[in-house]
């Protein structure tokens, strides 16, 4: 197989160049279709740059959940650990701010 970069000859089951390590297979992320060129899958028509920044935004957004629902869960357990402490003040404090929407 030639590199269309540096037009060296690489064995036939080469993914990358030997010489420039350009890619010389794509593969499609949805439906696992090899091609020698990238962009558009030629099978299903998947852009693979959409598709990837559609993979990497919901990883930001399953990351952002976890840490908005780890915060929560430490702000109750900090309350509960400081009850002995302030008699419970703080604690009907924390859940009238929760119920107002704060």
């Amino acid at each position: 197989m030639l590199c269309p970069k540096c037009h060296h000859d690489n064995p036939e089951t080469a993914q990358f160049c030997i010489r420039c390590h350009a890619t010389l297979r794509f593969i499609c992320p949805a439906c696992k279709h090899v091609q020698d060129h990238g962009g558009k899958c030629d099978q299903c028509g998947v852009d693979f740059a959409k598709y990837s920044a559609m993979l990497i935004f919901q990883a930001k957004d399953t990351a952002a959940q976890q840490r908005a629902r780890t915060k929560k869960r430490a702000s109750i357990f900090k309350q509960i650990l400081l009850l002995p402490v302030t008699g419970g003040l703080s604690l009907l404090k924390y859940f009238s701010g929760k119920l107002r929407g704060d």
